[in-house]
């Protein structure tokens, strides 16, 4: 029988999860990870995956499940891989994607080596995604609910875990989870959705952002290099905002393009927004191409845009067939092969 480490969050699908595995015969160990350091309470967002009270959550569906239980401390590693790179990353200009670089780092990571550590033969997760194997080649696939696709943020998965995780949600649909759970214990309902950002509370970027980054105040120019009015500091912004520049004008504006190393915001009409081809590095190639035709997405509810792609000397280029919206550094861009992940990376820049 083999051993496996299930992240249970105390959400619903994690939960769903823990039930699969213990009726394919597997045995179940829960896991759920303490995350936040000092100053950054769990008790600040109890929707959050990693709260005090996702934890009794878990705890109570493992008790249901008569698996065994345990939380496993990875504050210090979720401080410097997440944080600490979300808070430099805004610093820089760049918007971050905290869940893709929480998979990289911390599930797909220092969970897995700790778990096999401990005499774990694999490990799972409540995503909706699938991995596939033919022949020798493990592949990242999308699973049955394309709804709930998370593929997008487990691009970084590296090919040699690949056949040390399950993700038993790949053929479920949400719908039929919350029905089946329901069934089950006959109080699904119990089980709420964990979401939200750990970190921060009520989805208060700026909020948070204040905490680390002293204002700075900068221009904000025009797309033709009018000064239309003035910043509190770039990391208070993202490509393709609209709220929040007070900025009277005939038309919406929306924030176009950064430039960190001069303090300034560039602002233009929607149609500025528009790109052609992107760089990204800090890529993962899952199945070994150097050059092709793929679909791509540049945010996870983004629709993909056929594309044409190259690798080189660690970098990643992607020209789309149409101009794609709000191509976002520090976002990441991801390569499809219809329902195959061929790899992806953090967008570096767009043009």
């Amino acid at each position: 029988m083999e051993t496996v480490f299930l992240a249970m969050s105390g959400g619903l699908d994690s939960s769903f999860a823990a039930h699969l595995l213990t009726k394919q015969g597997f045995n179940v160990v829960g896991v759920t990870f303490a995350l936040l350091p000092k100053g950054l309470t769990s008790t600040s967002n109890p929707k959050a995956c990693c709260s005090l009270d996702s934890i009794e959550r878990a705890r109570r569906t493992a008790d249901a499940l008569a698996i065994p239980h345990y939380v496993m401390n990875l504050r210090p590693e979720f401080e410097q891989h997440v944080i600490e790179r979300f808070i430099s990353e805004y610093r820089s200009g760049r918007t971050p994607n905290p869940c893709v670089l929480c998979n990289e780092h911390i599930k797909f990571s220092s969970f897995v080596s700790k778990a096999l550590a401990l005499g774990a033969d694999k490990v799972a997760t409540g995503h909706y995604a699938k991995i596939d194997c033919s022949g020798k080649q493990w592949t990242l696939k999308k699973p049955r609910d394309r709804q709930k696709d998370q593929t997008y943020f487990l691009y970084p998965l590296r090919q040699e875990l690949l056949k040390r995780i399950l993700f038993p949600l790949a053929d479920c649909t949400k719908q039929n989870v919350r029905a089946e759970m329901s069934s089950i214990w006959n109080r699904g309902e119990h089980i709420s959705e964990s979401q939200d950002i750990c970190f921060i509370q009520d989805n208060d970027y700026r909020g948070f952002m204040r905490r680390f980054i002293a204002p700075r105040k900068g221009d904000i120019l025009f797309v033709d290099g009018r000064r239309l009015g003035c910043h509190e500091g770039v990391h208070l912004y993202t490509i393709g905002q609209r709220k929040g520049l007070n900025i009277p004008f005939a038309e919406p504006l929306y924030v176009t393009e950064i430039r960190p190393e001069e303090n300034l915001l560039i602002v233009g009409p929607k149609e500025y927004l528009q790109r052609r081809t992107l760089i990204a590095d800090e890529i993962n190639m899952l199945v070994p191409t150097r050059s092709g035709r793929a679909s791509a997405k540049v945010r996870y509810r983004h629709k993909e845009v056929a594309c044409t792609y190259s690798v080189s000397d660690g970098r990643l280029e992607v020209s789309f067939d149409t101009p794609v919206s709000a191509v976002t550094p520090g976002q990441s861009v991801v390569l499809y092969d219809e329902d195959t992940v061929l790899g992806g990376g953090a967008i570096l820049r767009a043009r």
